[in-house]
């Protein structure tokens, strides 16, 4: 049994559908990635999975029970984590302080729980009484990431990370993104620095105008001379 899956979602925001019937699904302890052009859906796709963009047809399962249109907060019960690309910490908070609001839903055991979000993101260790929005860009990427995993999560989706990142951030990210999933979370992910997100996941998606147009696993994709072409700058 897959861990999330998608079958058929049509979903979008007002009276326009932006995704035509996507299907995709993560299986428990792997990353899966979406990548495809500007436009062609992905953030959407986190985003109805998420319970914050209106979905008209099609269903999410996650551990076989479905999913479709619970709020968000439910869902957090249910062990999803969603970082979103932008607003993701709270600047004015300080990097311990995002920490415990990350529990808010799951108290207790928090002590601990820091103690691992600051094994995985080694750099925060000396950050924690500084406030987040004094942080470089990939600080606060880890600072989003670690609030999400406070939760516990089964599964942690991730959208557009490494978004305005210098390279050696957007390697450390992708590397973290890598340990995380080692300590057994499923991973989401949407990235448009593809070939990268691909290197390190098991299954992508090339979504294009709101519909599937590759699946495969991202070693396959990684070597398909049309995606490369089309999707992965040549």
């Amino acid at each position: 049994m897959s861990l999330l899956s998608v079958e058929n979602l049509v979903a979008g925001y007002g009276p326009v559908d932006i995704l035509q019937g996507v299907n995709l699904t993560v299986e428990a302890g792997r990353i899966a990635v979406i990548v495809g052009p500007n436009g062609a859906g992905k953030s959407t796709a986190m985003k109805a999975i998420f319970g914050l963009a209106q979905v008209r047809g099609g269903r999410v399962l996650f551990e076989g029970q479905e999913i479709t249109r619970l709020p968000a907060d439910t869902l957090c019960g249910r062990g999803i984590a969603y970082v979103p690309q932008e607003r993701n910490v709270f600047r004015s908070l300080s990097v311990r302080e995002n920490l415990e609001m990350g529990a808010f839903l799951k108290p207790g055991n928090i002590a601990r729980r820091i103690a691992e979000v600051l094994t995985l993101f080694p750099p925060l260790r000396e950050k924690l009484a500084q406030a987040a929005g004094e942080l470089s860009g990939g600080q606060r990427q880890m600072v989003a990431m670690g609030r999400a995993l406070m939760l516990e999560p089964k599964l942690l989706m991730l959208d557009e990370p490494t978004a305005g990142l210098s390279p050696l951030y957007m390697d450390q990210i992708f590397d973290r993104i890598i340990a995380v999933n080692k300590s057994g979370v499923g991973v989401l992910l949407v990235e448009q620095n593809a070939k990268q997100a691909l290197a390190i996941a098991h299954t992508g998606y090339v979504l294009a105008t709101g519909r599937n147009r590759f699946t495969d696993t991202a070693a396959n994709l990684l070597a398909n001379r049309e995606v490369a072409e089309s999707f992965l700058g040549g």
